[in-house]
């Protein structure tokens, strides 16, 4: 049977003066050898290398992505890299005639059979990119030639040094216009410094373009496109990372690893990953970064903390599958934000999924009151109320 991924960009939840959810990379080549870096910044440290073999014909690659498996990079073993990023909505308009085909089965097929950005234009070219309207996908191969495609534009180039972020090239007329504090901060480290293709001189570029605070960078990759080797720093710990060889890791099979799992349990990155997953206390991390807020309601809603906690409940639930933890997690949300009615409902489904009608339908019902246009409470509701009839 066929394994289909789910494909996503870094994406930006929310930008607030808390933090923004967003991702960077950088590509360097000299005399002939390619280097790249790339920072996932991120609100969960659960994220995972997947590794698929080559068969027949087609190439190995690890996929990067976090416990939901969408995917959020890859490399392959023929020297061909991507990532994805959340940009602001720009409308495709070039779709008639092109293939309807998902994204991400669209982006295996790229990664499976292709090793240079020319062919994977080619490619792309012919499908609809519509899903692009708030995103792009950056391709860089072996040879140093570098792909940025915006649904409607596609921009081939080869400069020696280039980086990325949540922007467009083709809207971006100059750099230092970029209202972007971490990729700014990256840029003065470049143009400040000499570059060298090497793993060394990306990690400290990356570490320049790297995020603390809630959403923060939950790893790093860097990738000798020439040697297929990867090297990894773990949440923002650039004085420490671990090299895998990508053909030797491709030959023991397909299989996942989690990323924090590589690293000793008493790193940094370990360490957080651990409090993360805390299954008595899973808000432990959370409570720690809002210590020192005032604790306003609006301006925890305004900085998009509701958000914050939505994603972290659900990780609990559906990734975690640990429907207790997401209880957890939704009454401490509805404890900084009582009159968030999105919180109450999502705290009916944790209890939904753990199979407390009671509890499941106050909260469904706590939410209609709240927000009376709520377009699946009320369906939620008669769902639980028939369940718990069934098990009486």
């Amino acid at each position: 049977m066929k394994k289909k991924f789910a494909f996503v960009v870094c994406t930006i939840l929310l930008v607030s003066p808390i933090s923004a959810i967003a991702c960077s990379m950088y590509k360097v080549t000299q005399d002939g050898k390619t280097v790249v870096g790339n920072n996932e910044d991120f609100t969960t440290p659960n994220a995972q290398f997947i590794f698929e073999k080559s068969i027949g014909e087609n190439n190995g690659v690890m996929y990067m992505s976090f416990l939901n498996e969408f995917i959020q990079g890859a490399v392959n073993d023929k020297g061909l890299m991507f990532d994805g990023f959340y940009e602001p909505l720009l409308e495709v308009k070039n779709t008639k005639g092109k293939e309807d085909i998902y994204i991400g089965d669209a982006l295996q097929l790229v990664m499976k059979t292709m090793s240079t950005c020319e062919e994977a234009k080619e490619y792309l070219e012919t499908i609809n990119l519509s899903v692009l309207e708030s995103g792009q996908i950056v391709f860089v191969d072996r040879s140093g030639t570098f792909l940025i495609i915006e649904g409607d534009v596609m921009i081939l180039g080869d400069d020696p040094q280039k980086s990325f972020s949540n922007f467009y090239y083709s809207q971006t007329e100059n750099l230092d216009d970029v209202d972007i504090g971490f990729y700014q901060k990256g840029r003065q480290f470049l143009n400040s410094s000499e570059p060298t293709s090497s793993l060394d001189y990306c990690s400290e570029v990356m570490q320049n373009f790297s995020q603390s605070g809630i959403a923060s960078t939950q790893y790093s990759t860097l990738y000798d496109l020439e040697m297929n080797k990867i090297r990894i720093h773990l949440f923002q710990d650039y004085g420490n990372y671990i090299e895998l060889d990508l053909a030797a890791e491709l030959k023991k099979g397909n299989r996942k690893i989690m990323i924090p799992e590589l690293f000793p349990p008493e790193s940094i990155g370990h360490s957080y990953y651990s409090k993360y997953n805390n299954v008595e206390h899973p808000t432990i991390l959370l409570e720690e970064l809002l210590e020192e807020h005032d604790g306003n309601e609006k301006d925890l809603f305004e900085n998009g903390i509701h958000n914050i906690i939505i994603d972290l409940g659900e990780e609990w639930i559906y990734d975690i599958k640990n429907p207790v933890g997401a209880i957890n997690v939704f009454n401490y949300g509805i404890e900084l934000m009582p009159s968030n009615s999105d919180l109450h409902y999502y705290l009916g489904k944790s209890y939904a999924e753990n199979k407390e009608w009671e509890n499941a339908i106050m909260y469904y019902k706590l939410a209609l009151v709240m927000n009376p246009n709520d377009p699946d409470a009320g369906r939620r509701i008669k769902e639980a109320e028939k369940m718990m009839g069934n098990n009486k």
